[in-house]
């Protein structure tokens, strides 16, 4: 008898918290003070209109400097505002909620982060994404449970610091973490953020727990139907993951490389199939849910991807630095001829041979501007040196 297989119910981005270098007006800021003193007066969040955008300012503000937060409902998402009206200064926060990118996808929300921005009338310069979530909802057999030691994580992750600090020197830190009730495991997690996290777990419960009832809807299934199984596989990635390992820092960086991001996520962690003997775990067969996680991402990432690796990608710009540093030498290089109102002939047969020798002298000397310049360039290089 054919075994009964996981039937991919949803699958889209669940998560996007991105910051904008900008801010908001004065005047507007100066009201939202106002108002968040009334809230903290009456300990009630207050409704509101920023531009022409409704919303309610929380009587809290939150971690990182942010004074105020604006909650425009469950078709949006919460903004956080600095106290600051500096244009060039990071002042500026959205972090959307799930029931926006279930309603309206990713090019959709993206679209209207924008034009509430513009409605807010406020200022914003760049961008850069802070944490963007993956989730697939699979309706999976009755008799699925999840099992801990099913979960596998290449061993190159080992050495990869995006899967958490070792807080305990004695415990793994690539070891998963589990949430049971019970004799029953609900959730596992790999990982840690602001790196790269992966979860599976019983979304049904958490739907229901949670309160969010709507993706009963996007399901299509009936909340009272206790048969129907649902759990989900959920991808995070972090802004370490994002920034500190892939380089990805606009929407446009998201949009190029995000399904890259989680294809290299898929394919070190790993859940295996039920009652395998074989102790070379690369031989294992993967869980259905597994190749099912696989099949999904195929299917709604592929215009993700470039099709590149990380080590790829930090190649491709440090060699187009590298480019545009030594074009710059030229320049100096042509510049100083021409100062030095050389002739064409000096400047072949000569000038270069002077250019080496400067630069020697400098590098021969311990206490020059070329070792100052280097360790300068080293740590601003980091990341991709």
């Amino acid at each position: 008898m054919t075994p009964e297989l996981p039937h991919l119910l949803h699958a889209g981005f669940d998560s996007l918290d991105v910051s904008f270098q900008g801010a908001l007006p004065k005047e507007t800021l100066d009201d939202l003070m106002e108002l968040k003193e009334i809230a903290v007066k009456e300990q009630e969040h207050q409704p509101t209109t920023i531009g022409t955008v409704k919303g309610q300012l929380l009587k809290s503000g939150q971690q990182g400097g942010y004074a105020f937060v604006f909650n425009t409902g469950p078709l949006g998402g919460l903004w956080t505002f600095k106290n600051n009206t500096d244009h060039r200064e990071w002042n500026v926060g959205f972090s959307s909620h799930a029931s926006a990118l279930a309603a309206y996808g990713y090019h959709g929300t993206k679209d209207r982060i924008y034009q509430a921005l513009a409605d807010m009338n406020c200022t914003a310069l760049r961008e850069s994404i802070r944490r963007i979530d993956f989730a697939t909802d699979f309706l999976m057999p009755e008799h699925f449970q999840a099992h801990i030691e099913q979960v596998a994580c290449h061993s190159h992750t080992k050495v990869a610091p995006y899967w958490g600090e070792v807080e305990n020197p004695d415990q793994d830190p690539n070891k998963p973490t589990v949430v049971t009730r019970g004799r029953k495991i609900e959730s596992i997690t790999i990982g840690k953020m602001p790196g790269r996290q992966a979860i599976i777990y019983n979304k049904r419960k958490a739907a229901i727990e949670q309160g969010k009832t709507f993706w009963f809807k996007v399901w299509d299934i009936d909340p009272t139907d206790t048969s129907k199984k649902i759990w989900r596989v959920e991808l995070r990635a972090g802004k370490r993951e994002l920034k500190d390992k892939w380089q990805l820092t606009t929407f446009q960086d998201i949009e190029d490389c995000i399904g890259d991001v989680f294809a290299e996520a898929t394919d070190q962690i790993r859940y295996l199939d039920d009652h395998q003997t074989d102790q070379n775990i690369s031989r294992q067969t993967l869980h259905p849910l597994w190749q099912a996680v696989l099949k999904a991402h195929e299917e709604n990432l592929c215009d993700y991807r470039a099709g590149i690796t990380p080590n790829q990608l930090k190649e491709i710009i440090k060699e187009r630095q590298i480019e545009i540093h030594l074009q710059q030498i030229i320049g100096n290089a042509a510049s100083i001829a021409a100062l030095e109102q050389l002739t064409d002939t000096e400047i072949r047969e000569e000038f270069s041979g002077q250019i080496m020798q400067t630069l020697q002298n400098n590098i021969d000397s311990p206490q020059t501007v070329f070792w100052e310049g280097k360790g300068r360039a080293h740590r601003r290089h980091v990341q991709i040196a």
